[in-house]
């Protein structure tokens, strides 16, 4: 993959990855239910209604399982395309290597946990309070990792003009959002609706229209 070819796989992997996230969430507004939903006890009180619902919601996540995997696997190439970009920002190149990779495996393991549980609870074999705990903490390391790829990423973007602004300061909006995310469902929407439309902006900003290296053209972050 040479130089020249390097935004249009992030343009690529961003607007692939925004519209697996689109799908999910359209899946999960449908089915009133998502993985979201069992990323901890929050939203259920009990082990006991944790585990009535998981049992409900299994087809569901079987359904949205492949499609968050292939956005695992977007944003991680999105990720390692876009630190060559910037050498001039090696620090921050590094953070975000660091934070995609904790965030991609601590995913993984949050996902397949949720399979786990839901299909022991289909034969009837419920959570207990401490896999719902061991649920949570993966979940809570992977979001926070996850912010901290965000914010390392609105330093990564140097292009000049409105759209790349916008960008920079959405993905510092999403980090400032965070910790209302998962207040409530209307929250956690407009939480992952911010997002996907990050995602877009990343696609857009850059898919080359030229024959120009477009991120030779940055600008102070």
């Amino acid at each position: 993959m040479t130089q020249t070819n390097l935004p249009r796989l992030v343009a690529l992997c961003a607007g692939f990855g925004a519209t697996m996230v689109a799908l999910m969430v359209g899946i999960s507004v449908q089915n009133g239910t998502g993985f979201q939903d069992f990323e901890s006890i929050l939203r259920h009180g009990t082990p006991e209604a944790y585990g009535a619902a998981i049992t409900d919601a299994a087809p569901v996540l079987r359904l949205i399982y492949p499609l968050d995997t292939m956005y695992i696997f977007s944003y991680v190439t999105m990720v390692f395309a876009i630190v060559p970009l910037v050498p001039e920002r090696r620090m921050a190149g590094l953070l975000a290597v660091i934070a995609v990779l904790m965030t991609a495996g601590l995913d993984f393991i949050e996902n397949n946990h949720i399979l786990a549980i839901a299909a022991a609870a289909e034969r009837g074999v419920l959570p207990d309070m401490a896999r719902i705990t061991f649920e949570t903490v993966v979940t809570q390391s992977k979001f926070n990792f996850g912010l901290l790829l965000t914010l390392t990423l609105s330093f990564l973007i140097l292009q000049n003009g409105r759209a790349a602004n916008v960008t920079r300061w959405l993905a510092r909006a999403v980090v400032v959002l965070a910790p209302v995310a998962l207040l409530s469902p209307v929250t956690t929407l407009i939480y992952l609706s911010m997002n996907i439309g990050l995602g877009y902006l990343i696609a857009y900003l850059y898919w080359p229209r030229s024959r120009q290296a477009m991120p030779l053209q940055t600008a102070a972050a």
